[in-house]
């Protein structure tokens, strides 16, 4: 008999079809970074400042924030970021007051989507200023290239306005080889059993 010649054959497809799929990265981009494209008219209803902003009662500590920097907009102001990948996150630093300002929306290929800047002030508990905060979450997206947009709100009716301040994204990118080296392996096991098979029946009837 030759099964137990063909079962190592058999066994070692069986590990290699099951190997596991696509690993992924986090790419993580400051707010200083060039790939972000802020736009603003620079009036007091549309404006970005690259300057660190004095809050009352506790001013922003430097040291806290992602690479010592960050942009604060105003009203209409608009940050924009193409990415390629399957899901991202948005950090901002939140002053913890009482009453929100108008809060800016984001939305992923021109659709707007649901944030979570009041959930990250309650996870501040009680924090004057909130660092790293998690204000927006869009996983399970198609593997891609995407358009996040954060844009600010401006009323004219009330003189309610945004006031945001961004630390840094974060996207996640499927390692762009990883399917493809693992279709390579799971072909060429496929190919090894085969030859194994020949070589086994081959030699059980030379014996």
């Amino acid at each position: 008999m030759y099964s137990s010649r063909i079962l190592p054959a058999f066994i070692l497809l069986s590990v290699l079809h099951f190997a596991p799929g696509a690993s992924s990265k986090e790419i993580v981009v400051d707010d200083a970074d060039t790939s972000i494209v802020y736009t603003a008219d620079g009036t007091l209803s549309s404006i970005w400042q690259t300057t660190i902003p004095s809050l009352k009662p506790e001013p922003i500590d430097s040291t806290q924030v992602h690479a010592g920097t960050v942009h604060s907009g105003s009203g209409t102001a608009k940050a924009s970021l193409e990415f390629t990948g399957v899901g991202i996150d948005v950090y901002f630093v939140l002053p913890n007051l009482t009453t929100l300002f108008v809060l800016p929306t984001f939305s992923i290929d021109g659709v707007i989507q649901p944030d979570r800047i009041k959930q990250a002030f309650l996870d501040g508990n009680g924090a004057k200023i909130v660092y790293n905060a998690p204000v927006f979450s869009k996983s399970e997206l198609s593997n891609g290239t995407h358009l996040l947009e954060i844009a600010g709100n401006y009323s004219t009716a009330d003189g309610n306005t945004s006031h945001f301040i961004i630390d840094y994204i974060k996207y996640t990118q499927l390692e762009p080889s990883a399917n493809s080296n693992r279709a390579s392996i799971i072909g060429i096991s496929f190919g090894a059993c085969f030859v194994s098979i020949a070589i086994a029946i081959f030699m059980n009837q030379l014996l």
